[in-house]
């Protein structure tokens, strides 16, 4: 039996940090997943230093408190993948983290959880935010259904660099479908997908408006792959807005906690009862 805590969107802050440790020790967890937005800032390109600061957070915040998690419960796995607003500079430190022994970075990556297969992948399908660092077209030719209110920014190690075409940028890269039929096959049953943008018209993928927002590409690929269990983020009012975290696509669980940047959001996940989630704010899962 595996039991698995989930939350995304933590964007930094560390009081929802270590409510995810307590609640891992708490719940005699297996492992701790990280659903991306790990950092502090937000996706306005004002915050120039981000690119700098977002590294240093995870290197000198979020690694001694993990530290203190294992020494609490050695065996404890932690996995992570970045979100669209951490810039694309916090991959060399969760590498860093990993060797370490303390994060485990599973964006474009596998790994394995008992007999398991987690897969990660970071890309969101365009959003009208500055950070385009993880901003993919779900498909060849998909134009963006969002328009663009700010400036476009990638970020480097020596801080924001303008996205003069964003088009452009987005036609020269892989879609986001491209970029899951290149995560290695594995056995439906025993294979967890950690995929920060939810998919498109689920219970998870909405906006206060009640438009859907999530990514064909992701939903595609699900129904296609037929995963046992898929953990989302990125739309973080989604499950107050549905009623629900999670949603079923065929034989597929699809989880998004949501975040209101205060409360911990929280989803208590045993493996082997995938009909009995619990969430720390809406309690358990309705049949």
């Amino acid at each position: 039996m595996i039991r698995l805590v989930y939350t995304s969107d933590l964007h930094g802050n560390l009081a929802l940090y270590r409510a995810a440790g307590e609640a891992a020790r708490r719940f005699e967890a297996d492992a701790v997943a990280l659903g991306g937005d790990l950092c502090p800032g937000t996706p306005s390109a004002s915050a120039t230093h981000l690119p700098q600061a977002q590294p240093e957070f995870l290197l000198r915040e979020v690694s001694p408190m993990v530290a203190a998690w294992k020494r609490a419960q050695p065996a404890l796995r932690v996995f992570a993948i970045p979100g669209n607003d951490d810039c694309q500079t916090i991959v060399a430190a969760l590498d860093e983290l990993e060797q370490a022994g303390l994060v485990e970075n599973l964006h474009r990556k596998t790994a394995k959880l008992g007999t398991y297969t987690l897969l990660g992948l970071a890309f969101v399908s365009p959003t009208p935010f500055s950070i385009k660092d993880f901003e993919r077209r779900d498909f060849a030719g998909a134009a963006r259904r969002q328009p663009q209110h700010f400036r476009c920014v990638l970020s480097t190690p020596r801080g924001f660099q303008v996205l003069p075409d964003f088009d452009a940028y987005l036609q020269s890269h892989p879609t986001i479908e491209e970029e899951l039929n290149r995560l290695p096959p594995s056995d439906p049953e025993q294979t967890i997908a950690l995929i920060h943008c939810p998919p498109y018209q689920t219970h998870c993928d909405l906006l206060y408006s009640g438009q859907h927002i999530g990514s064909a590409a992701v939903r595609r690929w699900i129904e296609r792959r037929q995963p046992v269990l898929t953990l989302h983020g990125h739309i973080h009012e989604s499950p107050e807005v549905s009623g629900s975290f999670s949603d079923r696509l065929g034989k597929t669980t699809v989880v998004n906690p949501g975040c209101d940047h205060q409360r911990p959001h929280l989803v208590f996940i045993n493996l082997a009862n995938l009909s009995e989630l619990a969430h720390s704010v809406y309690g358990k899962q309705e049949p």
